[in-house]
Order: C-alpha cells, then structure tokens, then sequence
C-alpha cells in the first residue's frame, strides 16, 4: 500500500486529540486521580509516536475505568493510536464504537471519516478481494451524505472516487484475465457489467476494444462491428481507436458489418 495514501492525513490526529485531552484533563492536574493519570501518560506516549504503548494506556481507561469522565476521549484515543499504529481493522472496530455510542457528539463527523480512512487504507490492489474497498466507499458516501459541508467531506468524495476507480478496474481485470486466456464467452459477461456498472470509466475504450475482439474471435463480427464502432465514435483519441478501425475496416470489405 502506497505511503502517500497514508501521509495524507495522519499528521491530523495528534494536534485535535492532543488539545481535546489536554483540556479534559485540566481540572484532574489540580486533584489527580487513576484515570486522569493514565489519559495524561496515554497522551503523552501517542505525542511521542508511541502508538502501541498509547494504545494499551487508552484501552485500560475504557476497561479499568467504565465511568470516567474522560471515556469518551480515551475511546477516540485508542482508535486514533490504532489507527496510526496500522492496525487498520481494529480501528475500524472502535471509532463505530464511538459512533455508536456517541451519535451525536461533536467529534462523531471525525469518527466516521477516520472509519472510512481505515477501511481505505487496508484495501487490496484491484487483482485481490475487494471486501474493504467496498467498505471505503459506503463509509465515504456516508459521511458526504450526512456531513457535506464538513471540512473533510472534500477528501471524503476524493478517496471514494479513488475507491470506486479501484473498483472499476478489479472488475476489469477480472475480464482481461478471460480475455487473455481465451474465454471469450467468459470476458464478455465480465466486459457487458463492467459497462453496466461504470459507464463513465476512463477504462471504457478497453473495454469495448476487448468485447470487439472477443466477439471477433467468436465470428459474431455484427457484434464486433458495433463495438468497434462505439469505441471509435466516443473514444477516437483513444490508444485502442486505430486498431478498432482497422478491424472495423476489415469487416466492412469482407461485408459483415452492421
């Protein structure tokens, strides 16, 4: 997974959770108590970039200490270190929690956001399952829906168009594989969803150069005719356009054009 998917926003989380529980924690330097020392200790590790000693402090406040005041805080905290720390499933699990628990508090937009990060940043290449991919983008679509004039709902709708293009291209991939191998029945099934399901991806022109051949080899070449014609008329700047002319060409002489 790239480093640049994940030095987009990372930096954010320390200064936001540093400050709010900096704040929280005013009144318990005056009288210390169990939980107030640990949220201290726990900030403390997760400012210094330890994220996994961050991560245990934090847990213990949601474990050891179910009614203090800092619970809300140190929930957050614990997915934030997790989420850092690259133990994206687990972070997932706990900023839900804090959604669910806390619906409608001020930091649940940053929650469902972070989610959304999580599922993103855990996703596979296009060749693999694409489960978290999925995920991504129903979190995302989520948090633009409920939250579209939040300040993260532009980076929101950038990584849901990132997931829904990776999307697009396992779909294809799929079609390539049996275009490769032969399986012209096989690509075709793939090619006539793909086109269903994204008719406006940029992967389009191969898409219809792949259905033109495979309908070509099939000899259904009416069916070809009209794929390389389509990719010719909406995609002539198109690497695939001179070949789908070529071939278009062919069957035009021969007379088995449309």
């Amino acid at each position: 997974m790239s480093n640049k998917r994940f030095h987009i926003l990372g930096r954010g989380l320390i200064p936001l959770l540093a400050l709010a529980l900096a704040s929280a924690c005013t009144s318990a330097q005056e009288a210390p108590t169990p939980d107030s020392q640990l949220v201290n200790k726990a900030n403390e590790s997760y400012a210094d970039g330890r994220f996994t000693q961050a991560a245990e402090r934090y847990r213990l406040i949601n474990d050891e200490h179910p009614d203090s005041p800092y619970l809300r805080l140190a929930l957050l905290g614990l997915a934030d270190s997790l989420y850092k720390d690259k133990e994206y499933v687990e972070a997932s699990l706990y900023y839900e929690r804090f959604i669910q628990l806390y619906p409608l508090d001020p930091l649940t937009p940053r929650a469902l956001f972070y989610q959304g990060m999580s599922a993103y940043l855990d996703t596979s290449t296009s060749d693999r399952d694409q489960t978290n991919t999925l995920k991504a983008i129903e979190l995302f679509d989520s948090f633009t829906t409920a939250y579209p004039a939040h300040p993260l709902a532009p980076p929101a709708r950038e990584r849901k168009g990132n997931m829904e293009s990776q999307l697009a291209e396992s779909h294809l991939e799929v079609a390539r594989f049996y275009h490769r191998i032969g399986q012209n029945n096989a690509a075709l099934i793939r090619l006539r969803e793909f086109m269903e399901a994204y008719p406006a991806s940029p992967l389009m022109p191969e898409a219809l150069w792949m259905m033109g051949e495979c309908y070509y080899r099939e000899q259904a070449y009416k069916e070809a005719g009209r794929a390389f014609i389509s990719l010719m008329e909406h995609y002539p700047a198109s690497e695939y356009a001179p070949q789908a002319a070529s071939l278009a060409k062919t069957l035009e002489l021969e007379g088995k054009t449309p």
